[in-house]
């Protein structure tokens, strides 16, 4: 079975209106019974929609639009249940006790229900893998960014050595004007031609995270792009085996590879 379509609240409003005025047309003395909230809307529709006086083409119109507020309904279901599970987890009620006013009988049933529940209101699909795999994604973000405020300085210094390095190397190139003595943070920041616009524009971003002290795993990952960057520059694969710009990048992925541990 499908999934209804998103209603909006806007939308919902819109249909609940258009009845409104449907039987405003055909002046139906019961139109004052018809209410505001959807719900309540849907259940006149079934329970009158059909009876005499009321056009067959306005019967029509009628139901169909009851479809569409019964559809903004059962998505406003799905956000009351999980917010009832939350809540009541919250509250150090049991998984057991809340589930079995659902028919859920274990703990783990509950649990299933909540990230089907989470999948199907930020994806659209029931999935349960879909709410864990965006779980463990937050969980391994948060141990990142806990891992490099451990390792601020160690980070700090490898990732100001990157950014000397990359200016050397593209001093070297003739394609880039920063002074020798340019640190972290500086307003001029290397802008080369060719293949070097994208190690300029990463570097750009890796000194601004440094100018602000603020070191995260995206920092991280655009170092990983700068880096190899550099390494598939022809320039870079004719430097001096001894040249410190190998060595710092040797640094850097070690400190990629011990971040992706968490040690």
């Amino acid at each position: 079975m499908g999934t209804p379509p998103r209603i909006t609240r806007d939308e919902c409003d819109a249909v609940i209106a258009r009845i409104h005025r449907r039987h405003s047309d055909i002046d139906d003395p019961r139109r004052s019974e018809l209410g505001t909230e959807p719900r309540d809307v849907v259940s006149w529709v079934l329970q009158h929609g059909h009876e005499g006086g009321i056009p067959p083409d306005v019967a029509a119109r009628d139901c169909n639009d009851a479809l569409i507020l019964h559809a903004w309904c059962w998505w406003d279901e799905r956000r009351r249940e999980r917010a009832l599970l939350r809540r009541g987890l919250a509250l150090a009620v049991t998984a057991t006790e809340l589930g079995s006013a659902l028919g859920i009988r274990s703990r783990q049933g509950v649990r299933d229900r909540l990230d089907r529940l989470d999948a199907l209101l930020v994806h659209d699909r029931p999935d349960e893998q879909l709410a864990r795999a965006s779980r463990r994604a937050q969980y391994d973000r948060g141990a990142q960014q806990r891992w490099l405020h451990d390792h601020h300085v160690q980070a700090r210094a490898v990732l100001t050595a990157l950014v000397a390095q990359t200016h050397r190397f593209l001093r070297g190139l003739g394609s880039a004007e920063a002074p020798a003595g340019t640190e972290p943070g500086d307003s001029d920041t290397a802008t080369a031609a060719g293949p070097g616009d994208e190690i300029a524009d990463w570097l750009a971003e890796i000194i601004a995270d440094l100018a602000v002290d603020e070191i995260t795993a995206a920092t991280m990952a655009l170092a990983g792009l700068l880096s190899g960057a550099l390494r598939a520059h022809p320039a870079a694969r004719n430097l001096d085996p001894r040249h410190r710009l190998h060595a710092t990048l040797l640094e850097l992925e070690a400190l990629r590879s011990a971040l992706a541990r968490g040690r």
